[in-house]
């Protein structure tokens, strides 16, 4: 999957530009022959002719540049290009209004061809960018019409009788109104293209993001399948050696050893039915609309937490340090996803905590919300990844290669859990050494 970038969204675009000026060089060439050659017109064709050979110049130039600026390092694409942009619609505007002069000025009606390049500018500039060249063309437009009104430029007659007034631009009256309506009409089309233009650009910019999300979340996930079969081929191929080696019929095996083969066995399989669970529980709360709340206290919640992995934490000679705010102990919650939640973050402390440890839980309210804390001692988390570990598929870089660790899901499934409740989840490294984990919770 391609993604495009806005800088190449704006590459794409000024070469677009380029690639129809060059059809504009045709068409204006070939008025100008047609008109001297077939249809008799009294034209300057050689001065036409020369403007076509300015925008040839302007052309290649600006090919040049956009080469230039796309093949430089260390340059702001986007703000390069948008300048070869204003270059360029800058040049359009001279020689347009070139152009007008030498056929007729304001009495040809194609002085309507400005408009072109005011939405132009709308679709690919900011809304100032726009603006600033529209009020260029008018400018433009404008000198061209009073300098040729009051004598001070010659008018140059595109004589198509029957056709075309020749003396229009003598007419004040006619000369005032185009003129007036054509710029606030000008005006008006560019507010409205910018705004188009600005939301269209805001829902590409969107878009990108989205599809750099996926592409990153599917890689992510690509890689953590792969990971995680490994993972489970590894414990199976275990699991099955431990197997046949009780299975052989063996007398002299010592029943110890028998005895760790079958623990062993049984911790690994443990393991893999737990991340099977995970997985079926995380994708049953994303697909559940409905939860059954009740009044839970969270002080419970979070002992009972304790209590089933007081063995692990016993082991591992760990501490546990509660600070829980009576007043916000009730809250109306689904009972098992808070206690998945606490499940999982308990549980990822004592496992990621040193010996002699200790975890601490605070609950308390902060600025009309609920805030639990859970802190441990252990080695944290790089900073590059905090934002990560609440993928669904992402494991930290540098989390040793242990059977504890388990397969990564565990803090997915607490993010979930704690977005059905409308609250937020981050984690933080400690000053001191260790992580974290602060859930926060609408004031009910």
């Amino acid at each position: 999957m391609k993604i495009i970038t806005r800088d190449q969204r704006l590459v794409t675009r000024a070469y677009w530009m380029v690639s129809h000026r060059w059809l504009a060089i045709l068409v204006l060439a070939a008025f100008a022959w047609l008109g001297k050659n077939i249809l008799n017109v009294e034209i300057r064709e050689n001065t036409l002719y020369l403007l076509a050979i300015a925008l040839i110049i302007v052309n290649l130039l600006s090919l040049w540049l956009l080469e230039f600026i796309t093949n430089k390092k260390g340059i702001n694409l986007y703000r390069s290009v948008r300048f070869v942009i204003h270059f360029q619609l800058i040049c359009d505007l001279i020689i347009i209004t070139s152009i007008l002069h030498f056929t007729g000025g304001i009495s040809n009606p194609f002085f309507i061809i400005y408009i072109s390049h005011m939405v132009i500018s709308s679709i690919l500039l900011t809304r100032t960018g726009a603006f600033i060249q529209t009020t260029l063309a008018l400018l433009l437009f404008g000198f061209l019409v009073f300098s040729e009104y009051y004598g001070i430029l010659p008018h140059y007659c595109l004589c198509m009788e029957k056709v075309i007034n020749h003396e229009l631009y003598q007419d004040p009256y006619y000369v005032l109104k185009t003129y007036s309506v054509f710029a606030f009409s000008s005006y008006i089309l560019v507010y409205v293209t910018t705004s188009i233009g600005h939301r269209l650009r805001s829902q590409e910019d969107k878009l990108t993001v989205a599809l750099g999300q996926i592409k990153y979340n599917e890689e992510l996930k690509n890689k953590y399948v792969l990971r995680m079969a490994k993972d489970i081929l590894k414990h199976e191929a275990v699991i099955g050696t431990n197997l046949s080696i009780l299975t052989e019929k063996d007398a002299t095996q010592p029943k110890e050893n028998s005895k760790r083969l079958i623990e062993s066995s049984f911790r690994r399989s443990q393991l893999i039915t737990n991340y099977i669970k995970d997985i079926l529980y995380l994708t049953s709360i994303k697909l559940s609309d409905n939860m059954r709340k009740q009044i839970i206290s969270l002080g419970d919640i979070i002992v009972e937490a304790i209590s089933r992995q007081y063995e692990l934490a016993e082991e591992k000679d760990i501490s546990f340090e509660l600070n829980l705010d009576e007043s916000v102990d009730k809250y109306y919650a689904n009972k098992t996803l808070f206690e998945n939640i606490f499940k999982h973050l308990i549980s990822n402390a004592i496992k990621f905590s040193g010996t002699k440890g200790q975890i601490t839980i605070t609950t308390k309210e902060k600025l009309r919300k609920i805030v639990i804390e859970i802190s441990d001692k252990g080695p944290g988390v790089p900073k590059e990844e905090l934002k990560q570990i609440f993928d669904e598929y992402y494991r930290a870089q540098d989390v040793k290669e242990t059977e504890a660790k388990g397969f990564g899901i565990g803090l997915a499934l607490v993010k979930e859990a704690v977005k059905k409740h409308d609250g937020e989840i981050r984690a933080v490294n400690r000053p001191e050494g260790g992580i974290t984990f602060i859930i926060k919770l609408p004031k009910q």
